[in-house]
């Protein structure tokens, strides 16, 4: 397993000691080389060169190659660590290049590989990358929606970032099971974590290791291929479990009945792409929508008529519980804030609705 670490995260102690210990020598040669020219200067007649400040002013000027010719040394023990100054100076030169070009490739490096961080919020996460993820993302970003992305492989991201704008999607290279480093896509103020690992065993390790680790309560969702792990996955602490098998059975049983029914099924679960395309939104119920504390059926012939949307739904809170209430038929249910409204719209009308409603579609 792989660990992937910034500049930033990374410190070894040996690295550094031995970083130390060669300031501390390289340190130690110049002060002596400094003292030696002195020495021998101040025995001259004619000093250019008599103490210590003059004498580094001269050894910065020499090996910056800027050469002033103000200070230079008259004798001929001065001249000889004057020529050690020059050929210095051609070193110190390319360090101080080559540190340049590396800090400079260094933040680029780290900005590509997302090190730098992002300020998303109120985002989707989501670990691993595969086909299903790249389907997951395109509807996600179709519908406006900030996504950060953790993937483990180099080159699955020097492909994807590029086709991709960086204020909406942010990818991070790293190992999906290092929490600290996840910790750059700003995991914690995440709407929800989409855990899209190949193995059901991986997914409910990284559920398990992920409530040791944040503090902070974090919603996760996930897909699991073996539908009678879906209680060992709630168990664990996902929010949002859903079965592989049981959704591709009902659409390919709907496909193999119901052709037409199934591609329109389709459609409406697919993010509406243009003003003529169909969609299943839903919109949380803010204190100022005008539909808050109004009767259900109310709403749904209002919104007809004047939103050109319909109302197939509600998402409430029963005794308790969170339900979702298909097409109620309680003439006394009214629609309280918090709730959620579920409706079949085109991608025309979802302009209005936001405006109506107040709010995006979506949950997050």
């Amino acid at each position: 397993m792989y660990i992937f670490l910034s500049a930033e995260t990374s410190m070894n102690p040996v690295k550094v000691l031995k970083t130390i210990g060669i300031v501390i020598v390289v340190l130690a040669i110049y002060l002596g080389l400094l003292a030696t020219l002195i020495h021998f200067e101040q025995a001259s007649d004619e000093p250019s060169i008599t103490n210590l400040g003059e004498a580094i002013w001269y050894s910065i000027v020499t090996m910056t190659t800027v050469g002033y010719g103000d200070m230079y040394p008259v004798t001929e023990q001065g001249k000889w660590i004057g020529y050690l100054f020059i050929i210095a100076s051609m070193g110190v030169l390319g360090l101080l290049i080559g540190r340049i070009s590396n800090v400079i490739n260094e933040v680029r490096e780290n900005r590509r590989l997302g090190y730098n961080g992002t300020g998303f919020t109120n985002h989707v996460v989501i670990i691993g990358w595969n086909r299903y993820a790249q389907t997951v993302l395109e509807q996600l970003v179709a519908a406006g929606v900030k996504i950060a992305i953790i993937l483990d492989r180099r080159s699955q991201l020097e492909l994807l970032a590029e086709n991709y704008e960086k204020d909406q999607v942010y990818f991070l290279l790293a190992d999906h099971h290092n929490f600290e480093l996840a910790r750059k896509a700003n995991i914690e103020a995440a709407s929800i974590v989409f855990v899209n690992l190949d193995d059901d065993t991986d997914k409910l390790v990284y559920l398990v290791n992920s409530s040791k680790f944040y503090h902070r309560k974090i919603r996760h969702a996930a897909v699991v291929n073996d539908h009678e792990l879906v209680p060992a996955f709630k168990a664990a602490g996902a929010d949002v479990v859903l079965s592989r098998d049981e959704i591709d059975a009902k659409l390919t049983a709907s496909f193999i009945f119901e052709p037409e029914v199934a591609k329109y099924t389709e459609q409406l679960i697919s993010t509406a792409v243009d003003e003529e395309s169909f969609d299943v939104q839903q919109y949380r119920v803010i204190a100022k929508n005008r539909f808050k504390d109004r009767y259900y059926h109310d709403a749904f012939f209002e919104i007809k008529k004047q939103l050109d949307a319909i109302l197939i739904g509600l998402a409430t809170t029963v005794d308790g519980e969170h339900v979702v209430l298909g097409n109620p038929d309680d003439p006394e249910l009214k629609i309280s804030e918090g709730d959620y409204l579920i409706l079949i719209t085109s991608g025309r009308a979802a302009k209005q609705l936001q405006r109506a409603f107040g709010v995006a579609e979506g949950s997050l």
